[in-house]
């Protein structure tokens, strides 16, 4: 797990494994915006480029994102073959939905 405090900005954090079927599943934690998602965007960064094939990004802990957070997710989507979100809390898809790119950024 990877914490990431800015002191006075967005709480935020991502956690990375691999499921039974070689997948990569992430988790993203809490909130990101502009304060930190360049911070958790090279993290998942790196995690696609080790799995290009199948990212699974669970967003069940994450509670707030702005468009850097969408920003992030859209690179995330252009580095790998497949690329899965799971789990959105209302907001979250809400959010999502609103920007019109749910076909880009699939949800389940």
């Amino acid at each position: 797990m990877a914490p990431l405090d800015n002191r006075a900005t967005a709480l935020g954090s991502i956690e990375s494994e691999t499921d039974a079927s070689g997948s990569q599943i992430v988790k993203l934690i809490g909130e990101i915006d502009i304060s930190n998602a360049d911070s958790i965007g090279r993290e998942l960064d790196r995690v696609v480029a080790d799995s290009p094939s199948r990212v699974i990004i669970d967003l069940e802990g994450l509670e707030f994102m702005d468009s850097s957070g969408i920003a992030m997710l859209l690179r995330a989507v252009g580095g790998t073959a497949s690329v899965e979100l799971r789990n959105p809390s209302r907001v979250v898809r809400r959010i999502l939905e609103c920007t019109g790119l749910t076909d880009i950024l699939r949800l389940t």
